[in-house]
């Protein structure tokens, strides 16, 4: 690091990077940006994460995906928005909920639709054992692994042995708990970026419901890229 270099006013702390370029501090905030994917029981087609932004269906979906899903305004196959860039330096994947979404209005009596409950243990380790994860930016793989070798570093962590108040998590709740990268992925606007999941079997996704109708068929989790992030402030 040194401080105030040409072009940049003095005493701004800037960075320079393994390609010559420097980044002002000043400009960037050491934030995150997440989008959700949906699994469903009996899916064998890869999902990508990060393929459709706000006010789009969600991968793998077809509701469409609010502030809750994802903070990324487009998809990520036309990268970064104008005037933004992303140093990512960490990588975390959280399950979010197991639930019944199908139309069962027709049932007597009447089930539930769109019911979620916590994901329990073994409905993500039914998932996790079949599915790897490879992170691409500019079609490159830079990250490749399981589910479970990107923990979430935040959410939930509670666990009992009372069926009906388990709860499981990606890892126990801190924020440095994620896979770190050494030299952080320089992202910049317009080149595409995506955590692909290809389930290599047919997912088992039959999780029982805590209001005793029909089981949870699909699951969302999201996938978190932490890093310093630089982005135009509405």
């Amino acid at each position: 690091m040194s401080r105030g270099q040409v072009g940049v006013a003095p005493g701004t702390t800037t960075l320079k990077l393994p390609d010559g370029s420097s980044v002002a501090l000043a400009d960037w905030i050491d934030d995150k940006m997440y989008g959700c994917v949906q699994f469903n029981d009996g899916q064998s087609a890869p999902v990508e994460a990060f393929a459709s932004g706000r006010s789009q269906t969600i991968p793998g979906g077809v509701r469409v995906q609010t502030r809750v899903d994802t903070n990324i305004p487009r998809n990520g196959d036309s990268g970064l928005p104008k005037d933004w860039e992303m140093l990512v330096y960490g990588i975390g994947i959280k399950f979010t909920r197991a639930f019944r979404g199908d139309a069962l209005g027709s049932s007597v009596p009447p089930i539930l639709t769109n019911f979620s409950d916590p994901t329990r243990l073994r409905t993500i380790f039914e998932i996790d054992r079949v599915c790897s994860m490879s992170f691409e930016y500019n079609n490159k793989s830079y990250s490749q692994g399981t589910m479970s070798d990107y923990p979430a570093g935040n959410g939930y962590s509670v666990f009992a042995t009372t069926a009906s108040f388990e709860l499981a998590q990606n890892g126990i709740t801190s924020p440095r708990d994620r896979v770190a990268l050494v030299l952080p992925i320089h992202m910049r606007e317009n080149l595409g970026f995506k955590c692909a999941f290809q389930p290599e079997a047919a997912l088992i996704i039959n999780q029982p419901a805590s209001d005793a109708n029909a089981a949870l068929a699909h699951v969302d989790v999201k996938t978190y890229l932490y890093g310093l992030v630089k982005r135009t402030v509405v």
